[in-house]
């Protein structure tokens, strides 16, 4: 038979059989093995599904705390632009900056307000 498949993965399956039908014990630990190996493989499985969930969880609390930090900071802007009489940027021109620049404006517009007393 194995003349007939000269494929080496098929010529490993002739030998797995043929030694099976020689001996039922080969059979039992060779049907345990592949049991452990699924067992095993679904485990791993299980588990990349959680870490998978458990990222995403993360990452979407980190993408809300960063647009409530940076939503709060463009109205404090919006705000202190009211304030100080500046010309009022656009809600999407705010939010086109960086938080690095919005901080840096705010802290300017604060030194205005202050400056302006």
């Amino acid at each position: 038979m194995c003349s007939e498949l000269p494929d080496p993965v098929f010529t490993e399956a002739v030998g797995v059989l043929e030694m099976i039908a020689r001996n039922p014990n080969e059979k039992r630990f060779y049907d345990a093995r592949l049991k452990m190996q699924r067992d095993e493989q679904a485990r791993l499985d299980a588990a990349e599904a959680i870490g998978e969930a458990r990222g995403q969880a993360i990452g979407e609390a980190r993408g809300k705390a960063i647009g409530e930090e940076r939503g709060a900071l463009i109205g404090r802007v919006e705000i202190l632009q009211s304030l100080v009489g500046d010309v009022q940027h656009s809600f999407d021109q705010l939010r086109a900056l960086s938080t690095e620049e919005l901080a840096e404006v705010e802290v300017l517009l604060q030194q205005r307000l202050r400056d302006r007393d």
